[in-house]
């Protein structure tokens, strides 16, 4: 089921990032604008449509589990996080995958589990992470959390193994 649920992760997340790229670059720029006045309330303009639930399977179910995805500016890599656990005790499995034409995303490393995460800094070959981590201190049975930094080594062919370094 571990394996279900990260696999519809990955379909979830599967679209190639140079195309939410070249997405982001048609978009004209936008001028700062000055605060939208209070709203009317929102109110029907058509007929409502009916939508049916899906069938649950495996890979839907893993994918509603998705919480954040953060692409790698150019890279074809990612960062994203699925949901589970107790979100107390962290609950945040977070993963880096890496994106090889044509099959997809084929390799995905498990980074950790984190109550939090987010990009401080990154290269095509190169991310900081800030992360937040949770334990329970066995001697008094109080949780604890720390921030952390972490620099993640993009691996750069098939063979190589993703390295994880903690940062000060």
């Amino acid at each position: 089921m571990k394996y279900a649920a990260f696999a519809a992760a990955l379909a979830l997340a599967a679209c190639q990032p140079a195309t939410q790229d070249a997405a982001k670059a048609a978009e004209p720029a936008r001028p700062a604008e000055a605060p939208a006045p209070a709203a009317e309330p929102a109110r029907p303009s058509g007929p409502a449509r009916i939508v049916a639930a899906e069938k649950v399977s495996d890979d839907l179910s893993g994918a509603a589990s998705v919480t954040d995805i953060h692409f790698v500016k150019d890279a074809d890599v990612k960062l994203f996080s699925t949901a589970g656990g107790d979100p107390a005790i962290n609950g945040l499995y977070t993963y880096l995958a890496l994106y090889t034409a044509p099959d997809g995303w084929t390799r995905v490393f498990q980074i950790g589990n984190f109550n939090s995460w987010g990009v401080m800094e990154e290269t095509p070959t190169r991310i900081v992470l800030k992360v937040s981590r949770s334990w329970i201190e066995e001697a008094t049975g109080d949780v604890k959390t720390a921030d952390e930094k972490l620099i993640l080594e993009i691996p750069q062919d098939e063979a190589s193994p993703l390295t994880v370094t903690p940062a000060a």
